[in-house]
C-alpha cells in the first residue's frame, strides 16, 4: 500500500480533530484510575488556551474537593498530577499549543499567564501535601527511585552523590518540583528549543535514549532514538514496569523465537515513547514527534528482511493506534541493501532514519532517493562520535611521522573532534544548494561526545557535536551528554552554527586521515581530500569494513544479542514458574 504524502497529512489531521478538551469531571476520574499523564496531556496539548485557566481550575477544584474522600495511594496520583503540571508549565511544553501564536493568535497565553497558572496548582500542591502527608511521603519515595535511574543515565558515577543528590530533591514534594523547575530553566539545551520556537533557528532537539522522555520532553526535546541496547536500558531503569510487559509477552506468544520475542519487547518500550510524543505529532502534523526503531541490526545486509520487519511493524503500530498514521521511522544502515530498504519503504510512505552514517558517499545516495519517496519524514544520521574516535586512533597511530609535520598528539586529537561535524556541515550545505527540503530529509547529529582534558583546549566547547551543529535540522543527545551541557554555563550557541566553516587548521590534520578523506571527498572534489581508496555503496564489503560502520554494526549486534539473551533468561523463568 502506498502511502502519499498529503494522503498521510489528511489522516493526522482528522486524527487531530478528534482531540477534543475532556470535562473536567472525566480529567479528574482519568487522574484518579491512574491516567494522570493522559488528562495531563489533554490539558496541556489539546485545550484552546482561551479555555485553559477555567478548566485547569475546575481540574484544581475538583481534586481539592476529592482529596479527603480517597485512599493513600489516589491522593498520591493526585499530588503527582498537580506536581507534573506545575512542572509541566514551568518547561517548554507549552510552546507546543498554549503558547502557539500561529495557531491561536491573540489567545496564546503570555509567559506571565502561564507562570501565574504554575503558581496556582503549586500553592494547591503545598495545601494538599499538608492534608496527605503520607501520600506525599509516597510519592517521594517514588520520585527518589525514578531520580537515582536519571542520574546514572545522566552519567553521574558516584554512589554517595547519586545518594546525596536523590535525597536532596526528594526530601519534599516541594523541594522535588522546585529542582525539578530549577533544572529546566538553567537548560542549555532549552535555550535551543526557545530558538526554534522563535523562528531564530530550524534545530530540534532529541533524545538519543529509550527512557527517561518525559524529562528530556521538558527542556524542548521532540524526537526518540531507540536501538536494542537502549531498549534494554529502558528495561533496566524501570524493571517493576517492564517485566512484568515483558513476562506477559512471553505467556501469551508460548511458540514464538528469540527474534519475534525481541520485536514485541521492542515494539512496546518504542509505542510507550511513541504515545508520549504523538500530541507533538499530531500539533505539527507529522513534522515532529517521531520515534526511531531500529530493525534487526544482524540483517544490515538484507534488503528483503528489512523490508518485511519494517512493513510488518508499521502495520502492527497502525493497528496499536487505531488506524492512525506511526509516528515512527525505522532505522537503516547506510549499506547498498540498506538503500533498496530506503527505497522501498519511503516509496510506500514509511519514513526512515539512516543509521550506520558517516559519509557523504552514503548521504547523498540516500537523500536522493528519499527526495524521490512518499514518506511525510526522514533523518539522515551523521553518527559522529562514532567517526571521531576511529580517526583519532588512526591519526595517533600515525605520530611519527605526523610529529615531523609539526602536528603533534594534542592537534592531532582536537582536529579528530571537529571529523564528524566537519562531514555534517558539508552535508547541510550541499542539501541546500541542491534545494533538497530539510523539513522532509532532515540531517541529524547523533552519537555526540563530550570532549574535556589534554589536547582538547582548543575546541570551542567542550560539546562542538552541538554547538556547532545549531542550524541543523536535529540533534539527539544522550543524558549524559544533556547533563554535561545543561550544567556549562554560558555555552555559546549561534542559530546558524551549522553554516560556519571548520577552523582550517583543523581541516589541514583530517587531511591525514584515511577515515575521514572516505567520508569526506565526492566526486569531482579537487584532490585534497580524495582518499587512496575510494569507497561507494557498491562495494559492500568494503563499506563494511570501513573502520566506524564495522565497528558500530559489530556493537549493535552484540547488543542485540544481549538483548535477546535477557529475555530468554526471562523466558525460562516464567516457564519454570508455570511449570513448578
Amino acid at each position: 500500500m502506498i502511502r502519499m504524502t498529503q494522503t498521510l497529512a489528511r489522516r493526522i489531521e482528522r486524527e487531530r480533530r478528534t482531540k477534543v478538551p475532556w470535562p473536567s469531571k472525566e480529567m479528574v476520574k482519568m487522574v484518579e484510575s491512574g491516567a494522570g499523564q493522559e488528562a495531563l496531556d489533554n490539558l496541556i496539548f489539546f485545550t484552546p488556551p482561551s479555555r485553559f485557566s477555567a478548566r485547569a481550575a475546575e481540574v484544581r477544584q475538583a481534586l481539592e474537593r476529592r482529596f479527603s474522600a480517597v485512599d493513600q495511594a489516589t491522593q498520591a496520583r493526585f499530588l503527582r498530577f498537580l506536581a507534573e503540571l506545575t512542572i509541566s508549565l514551568r518547561s517548554f511544553l507549552p510552546r507546543w499549543n498554549l503558547q502557539d501564536q500561529e495557531q491561536h493568535g491573540e489567545t496564546a497565553l503570555s509567559d506571565a499567564q502561564v507562570f501565574a497558572e504554575a503558581q496556582v496548582s503549586r500553592a494547591l500542591l503545598d495545601k494538599l501535601v499538608g492534608h496527605g502527608p503520607q501520600a506525599a511521603a509516597a510519592l517521594c519515595r517514588t520520585w527518589r527511585e525514578e531520580t537515582i535511574g536519571r542520574l546514572k543515565a545522566e552519567g553521574v558515577k558516584d554512589e554517595a552523590q547519586i545518594t546525596s543528590l536523590a535525597d536532596q530533591m526528594t526530601a519534599s514534594v516541594g523541594s522535588f518540583v522546585d529542582a525539578i523547575c530549577a533544572e529546566i530553566a538553567h537548560s542549555q539545551l532549552r535555550r535551543i528549543a526557545e530558538m526554534r520556537y522563535r523562528g531564530e533557528t530550524i534545530t530540534e532537539l532529541g533524545n538519543d535514549y529509550a527512557a527517561f522522555l518525559p524529562y528530556a520532553m521538558y527542556v524542548g526535546a521532540s524526537f526518540v532514538t531507540s536501538n536494542p541496547v537502549l531498549v534494554d536500558i529502558a528495561w533496566a531503569s524501570d524493571p517493576a514496569y517492564w517485566t512484568p510487559i515483558v513476562d506477559e509477552i512471553i505467556r501469551q506468544n508460548p511458540q514464538a523465537d528469540e527474534a519475534q520475542l525481541a520485536r514485541a519487547v521492542t515494539l512496546e518500550v518504542v509505542l510507550a515513547n511513541m504515545r508520549r510524543l504523538r500530541p507533538i505529532f499530531l500539533l505539527t502534523t507529522g513534522r515532529m514527534g517521531y520515534v526511531s526503531l531500529q530493525v534487526n541490526p544482524k540483517k544490515h545486509d538484507d534488503a528483503a528482511t528489512m523490508i518485511a520487519d519494517a512493513t510488518a511493524i508499521y502495520d502492527e503500530l497502525e493497528r496499536k493506534l487505531d488506524g492512525g498514521v506511526p509516528n515512527v521511522v525505522f532505522k537503516l544502515p547506510a549499506t547498498r541493501a540498506g538503500l533498496d530498504a530506503c527505497r522501498t519503504l519511503t516509496n510506500q510512505g514509511i519514513g526512515v532514519n539512516i543509521t550506520v552514517n558517516f559519509g557523504l558517499f552514503q548521504e547523498m545516495r540516500f537523500a536522493e532517493v528519499i527526495r524521490q519517496g512518499n514518506a511525510l519524514v526522514s533523518y539522515l544520521t551523521e553518527m559522529n562520535g562514532r567517526l571521531a574516535f576511529p580517526v583519532r586512533d588512526e591519526l595517533l597511530g600515525k605520530q611519527d611521522r605526523l610529529a615531523s609535520l609539526g602536528i603533534d598528539e594534542a592537534r592531532a586529537r582536537e582536529a579528530a573532534a571537529w571529523s564528524g561535524i566537519a562531514i555534517h556541515k558539508r552535508l547541510v550545505k550541499l542539501l541546500l544548494a541542491q534545494r533538497y527540503d530539510l523539513t522532509r530529509i532532515r540531517p541529524l547529529v547523533a552519537s555526540l561526545r563530550v570532549y574535556t582534558g589534554a589536547g582538547y583546549e582548543g575546541l570551542p566547547s567542550a560539546i562542538p557535536d552541538i554547538t556547532e551543529a545549531v542550524g541543523t535540522a536535529v540533534i539527539t543527545v544522550f543524558p549524559n551528554v544533556r547533563r554535561a551541557f545543561d550544567t556549562t554555563p554560558d555555552a555559546p550557541l549561534e542559530p546558524y552554527r551549522i553554516q560556519a566553516p571548520v577552523p582550517e587548521e583543523a581541516m589541514q590534520v583530517l587531511a591525514h586521515s584515511e577515515i575521514f578523506k572516505q567520508g569526506y571527498w565526492l566526486p569531482g572534489d579537487d584532490d585534497a581530500f580524495k582518499p587512496d581508496h575510494v569507497l561507494t555503496l557498491e562495494d559492500t564489503e568494503a563499506v563494511f569494513r570501513w573502520p566506524p560502520v564495522y565497528n558500530t554494526i559489530t556493537e549493535f549486534a552484540k547488543a542485540y544479542d544481549q538483548f535477546v539473551a535477557r529475555i530468554m533468561e526471562r523466558k525460562a523463568h516464567v516457564v519454570s514458574a508455570v511449570t513448578a
